[in-house]
């Protein structure tokens, strides 16, 4: 029997078309390709909105964002701003709201990050485009509270929790020998769990508390005042 070409045609897009509807479902990719979206998008930066419990007078001014493996790249426009990153796993805190840039309401994201050496600082946001911003929100919020969930299931030691409550006071870089008066074996043993769980990152002088390590020490204290 002979097989009309426009009918094979026909078949054969139905087939492509159903195997693109199968594979519909979002996957790590299709999440990656979102994410990469996010490409020097034009961005009102205010940094930083805070400093450690201290609200700034810093001005917001232009620069170009990208988001990319799982960290925020800001990139100066105009020279009023040096280059600087944030990573996911130092996020502390995030807030959504909007921000007056030339006499304009901006939505923008709040970030209350850690800036090495160890500074807390607020970062805003404030991107034009809405679909970013909202790509943007929707990403870093995911994230967040994914890292949330986590922490909550983490089972540390009274002298792991100690560590953390000590980094959190210090504010900087420390050297873990100088902590508690255990030999080097037993510091290591205490130690390496939390630098594994990205509690503790190491940096020029000694280690310091990440975002994750902060939410660790902000439960506590939110257990201990309740």
């Amino acid at each position: 029997m002979a097989v009309d070409p426009a009918d094979d045609a026909e078949t054969t897009d139905d087939e492509v078309r159903d195997r693109l509807i199968e594979g519909a479902t979002p996957s790590d990719s299709d999440e990656s390709a979102v994410a990469d979206a996010i490409r020097d998008a034009p961005v009102g930066v205010t940094h930083p909105a805070r400093k450690g419990g201290r609200v700034t007078d810093t001005p917001a001014v232009a620069a170009r964002l990208t988001l990319t493996d799982e960290v925020l790249l800001i990139h100066d426009a105009d020279g009023d701003l040096a280059d600087f990153e944030v990573r996911f796993a130092d996020i502390v805190y995030l807030r959504e709201g909007q921000h007056e840039i030339n006499g304009a309401a901006v939505e923008s994201l709040s970030i209350r990050h850690i800036n090495p050496p160890a500074n807390a600082v607020m970062t805003k946001l404030s991107l034009w485009d809405d679909a970013a911003h909202e790509r943007l929100t929707q990403i870093v919020t995911d994230y967040y509270r994914q890292q949330r969930a986590a922490v909550e299931q983490l089972e540390l030691s009274t002298p792991q929790v100690e560590i953390l409550v000590a980094a959190y006071s210090a504010g900087r870089e420390f050297d873990p020998a100088t902590l508690l008066p255990e030999a080097v074996d037993d510091i290591a043993e205490l130690f390496a769990p939390l630098r594994r769980a990205d509690l503790l990152r190491k940096g020029d002088t000694g280690v310091f508390l990440t975002g994750r390590g902060h939410m660790v020490v902000n439960e506590q204290i939110d257990d201990e005042t309740m």
